[in-house]
């Protein structure tokens, strides 16, 4: 196992063992309906505690794919940890255990339902992994004020992507515009001034669109700005890229 599969192992089963309901002391096995239960209550409670843990693995496999001379190894395992992530970041522990003994075939991540409200990235770019941020922040800043900031995107996939925007703006005298070009496309959209948050430690959500991208993105610059580029009004603590959400069910 390599090293980044380990440390992904690690994070996974280190949480399932500490989390996971104790099984039947009875001598028999249990039975079927017994299993998927214990099954639902594990992707429930874990979803949530997996998910925060690999978007740090993912930030740090990104950190280390931008100087990496060989690519190859990283750009395969964050692919793979962002359809663990995409799939609701949880494992079937039990297929999972007899994958690894021989007596199975590995399954696909069984998908967890995600309410919409805590629906997560599939992949989140924060300003420590910015290529170029104006004006330029402290060297440990976990957030930036930003006129412009750049990312390279070293892997995504073809496909339909929402762009959300993880934001603070606690002062906005104007409705502010922000731009997002990628893969040349361009979003734009309007922050309000009613969209303003309380303080600069108070974080909201805004979808600024949605990419289409007709076929794999490797090694492009994605790049947002806000109203004049030398201003630094908005906070961004990260973008996020996911899955569209699906459509509302008619009543």
């Amino acid at each position: 196992m390599t090293r980044p599969h380990l440390l992904v192992a690690m994070l996974l089963c280190g949480h399932a063992s500490a989390q996971q309901p104790t099984p039947p002391t009875a001598a028999a096995p249990p039975s079927a309906a017994r299993l998927q239960q214990m099954e639902t209550i594990y992707q429930k409670e874990l979803s949530a505690r997996h998910i925060p843990l690999l978007g740090k693995y993912l930030l740090e496999l990104q950190r280390q794919a931008a100087t990496a001379t060989d690519k190859s190894a990283y750009t395969a395992e964050i692919a793979r940890i962002q359809q663990i992530i995409s799939a609701g970041g949880v494992l079937d522990l039990i297929a999972t255990q007899q994958a690894q003994s021989g007596t199975m075939p590995m399954p696909a991540p069984m998908p967890a339902p995600v309410p919409i409200e805590q629906k997560q990235a599939l992949i989140a770019l924060s300003p420590a992994l910015a290529q170029k941020i104006t004006p330029q922040p402290a060297a440990d800043a976990q957030t930036a004020k930003v006129g412009e900031i750049e990312w390279r995107i070293e892997f995504i996939a073809a496909g339909t992507y929402d762009i959300l925007l993880h934001y603070a703006c606690p002062e906005l005298a104007e409705p502010l515009k922000i731009v997002v070009e990628c893969n040349g496309q361009r979003l734009e959209k309007e922050l309000e001034t009613e969209r303003v948050t309380k303080d600069a430690q108070s974080f909201r959500i805004l979808r600024l669109g949605s990419l289409t991208l007709t076929s794999d993105l490797r090694g492009e610059t994605l790049r947002l700005s806000a109203g004049d580029k030398a201003s630094s009004e908005l906070i961004v603590k990260s973008l996020l890229i996911t899955r569209p959400r699906p459509p509302a069910p008619i009543p």
